[in-house]
């Protein structure tokens, strides 16, 4: 048995050995990442229209908007995540940077709705006057707060799935079926966390308390930080080899420059050898 992962390295820089680092061990911590930043971005998603109109006096237009807003920023921002990951902090750097972005974000959320300077005064529904909507202080804090928590979000889910494939080594015919088996349970987390958030969070904000349900998030990213930085040891960590989107985009260009050019009957002479990482075989398939 090869007893060094391929195309991989310890905390150290030294070759990842598979009896200390890799497995699942560490990919379980990683999987415990991914579920309670299910559990708090959905937490605070789900119901956050009902608090941009229930407690912040907000249209439900413009609440709607808020929300589909913050969605939208949440995933587009995977792509600076995925980029920053591939090509310069690697995918543990980027899981640790964006889990204590979203930290501060959920943090901030927390405390806006625990401290009244934050938030408008209350209005009932029986009330004849109109009900004061928040000031721009108090949607700047509400923004910088959202969007801060998007931008963590979008960071964490680019990286989280590949770093968790990253603790198999797909040449090894033992650890192979593991990163199917990974998968299956890292989108059943996905859904466990959602799950509990758009029922028990929500009941916690609408029954019990806003703040009380907003800190329960914030206390599940500090869970999460904590678990991902204790495997620090145990993971295997893959060099950053550039952004895919860099390599589409310059083969889209010297496509165009060198479209004159004949093929060489040669198929060995159609790719460079690169030491560095794994090559996928020349093939007729795809002409």
């Amino acid at each position: 048995m090869v007893r060094f992962a391929a195309d991989a390295v310890d905390h150290r820089g030294s070759p990842a050995d598979k009896c200390k680092t890799g497995g699942w061990l560490p990919a379980t911590l990683i999987l415990g990442v991914e579920f309670c930043e299910r559990l708090s971005t959905m937490g605070i998603a789900v119901n956050l229209v009902t608090y941009l109109t229930g407690t912040m006096h907000l249209p439900s237009a413009t609440s709607a908007n808020i929300v589909t807003d913050f969605m939208g920023t949440c995933f587009l921002l995977s792509l600076l995540g995925g980029f920053l990951a591939d090509s310069f902090l690697g995918r543990y750097r980027t899981i640790a940077i964006f889990a204590s972005v979203q930290i501060l974000g959920t943090g901030m959320l927390a405390v806006s709705t625990l401290l009244p300077q934050f938030r408008p005064p209350p209005c009932h529904a029986q009330s004849t006057t109109i009900c004061a909507q928040a000031s721009v202080s108090q949607m700047a804090m509400l923004y910088a707060s959202l969007y801060l928590i998007a931008v963590g979000t979008g960071g964490l889910k680019s990286s989280v799935s590949g770093f968790g494939t990253d603790q198999f080594d797909e040449n090894d015919g033992k650890e192979r079926p593991d990163m199917n088996l990974f998968f299956g349970r890292f989108f059943f987390l996905v859904s466990l966390g959602t799950m509990m958030a758009v029922t028990v969070l929500v009941y916690v904000q609408d029954e019990v308390s806003r703040c009380l349900g907003y800190g329960i998030c914030s206390v599940s990213m500090l869970v999460a930080i904590f678990i991902f930085l204790a495997g620090t040891q145990k993971y295997r960590y893959k060099k950053t080899s550039g952004s895919p989107l860099i390599h589409i985009l310059q083969v889209l260009v010297a496509a165009v420059r060198k479209r004159g050019l004949q093929v060489p009957k040669d198929a060995n002479l159609l790719y460079e050898i690169c030491t560095e990482s794994l090559r996928i075989h020349h093939s007729d398939q795809f002409k």
